[in-house]
């Protein structure tokens, strides 16, 4: 997954000078990382959506997490006009001309009456309205799914212009400044994204989720971003592994026990269902050795290697919790 997540931080950067430059291209920008707290980045500039290619960054964060301007500069619109009455209607949306000429835009600010989905909200700190000078870091609305993203998890739809008008892409600079991409920042990808993962999901934790599931003997298909019927497959096989809802959707008790497969748990104590590493292998290869079918040595505490456990217990006349503890370990001769 570092190899991927390093591989696609692979870009070239276009100096952030005055000069026009092309559509997307991947600029080097100094920005304040403009959503406050926890959050998940991946580059989604180039997603396809039901209205065109995603000409965008979206960072997934909880509704009324702090957004924060980008850059020194000046309210130039508050839902797309620039006039006193601020269309309440079509509420949440800013833009923020900087003073070096570039402009951001901040849009499905949130539009809701606390811990409900009423529209009848109002995002945007009251202070900021058209005309008003802002400052870099500052508080300025809060996140939300308001315009077209109601059917989507809250995010902050973050878009950047050079001083030419043309559209860039800022992944690069919101990673510069402190975004935590698929491959680096204190959160993962999969397991903390705020993102639920289903068929039609298209981003860079899809290509994470895809590779995790090969790596875990799930066939998801080729890692390419993309959540379609056969990750969805990889998905219900790896849930039916762990006995969990077998739904193909990676939501929160998903991304926690892929979390609990991925670790290795060679070290602990006790091991159970979940668990992962080499005292997994040590186990599954003794029940073998004694007859009792834990499947492939994979290093994977699943239901199969679950049920010789159990199986195992019973013949001998052990404690019978499914769990490989002391007691158990030293039967099997694993100590």
């Amino acid at each position: 997954m570092a190899a991927l997540a390093a591989a696609a931080l692979i870009v070239v950067l276009v100096p952030s000078v005055a000069h026009a430059s092309q559509l997307g291209d991947m600029v080097d920008y100094d920005l304040v990382f403009p959503v406050e707290g926890d959050h998940h980045l991946a580059d989604t500039f180039w997603a396809g959506r039901s209205h065109g290619i995603h000409h965008a960054q979206d960072i997934m964060a909880d509704k009324m997490t702090p957004v924060l301007a980008a850059a020194d500069g000046v309210v130039r619109l508050v839902n797309w006009t620039a006039r006193e009455h601020m269309n309440p209607d079509r509420c949440c949306s800013l833009v923020i001309r900087h003073d070096d000429g570039w402009e951001s835009r901040y849009i499905h600010l949130d539009n809701d009456t606390t811990g409900t989905d009423d529209g009848r909200g109002w995002g945007i700190k009251r202070a900021i309205r058209p005309g008003v000078r802002v400052e870099a870091g500052q508080h300025i609305a809060w996140v939300g799914d308001s315009g077209n993203a109601e059917d989507t998890p809250p995010h902050l739809h973050f878009e950047l212009y050079d001083p030419s008008g043309t559209i860039v892409n800022p992944f690069a600079a919101l990673v510069a400044a402190g975004g935590n991409d698929v491959g680096g920042g204190a959160r993962d990808p999969i397991v903390s994204g705020a993102r639920v993962l289903k068929v039609g999901v298209v981003g860079a934790d899809v290509r994470a989720l895809q590779v995790s599931l090969a790596q875990l003997g799930f066939d998801p298909g080729p890692p390419d971003g993309h959540f379609g019927p056969r990750t969805a497959a990889a998905v219900t096989r790896l849930q039916g592994s762990v006995g969990i809802a077998a739904d193909g959707v990676v939501g929160r008790v998903t991304k926690a026990a892929i979390a609990g497969l991925h670790r290795d748990d060679s070290d602990a104590a006790v091991l159970s269902v979940g668990s992962r590493g080499a005292a997994v292998s040590a186990t599954q290869r003794a029940l073998l050795e004694r007859g009792f079918d834990a499947g492939p040595v994979d290093g994977i505490f699943g239901p199969v290697t679950l049920e010789a456990v159990v199986s195992f217990q019973k013949y001998q006349r052990l404690y019978v919790d499914g769990l490989v503890g002391p007691r158990t370990k030293a039967s099997l001769g694993i100590l």
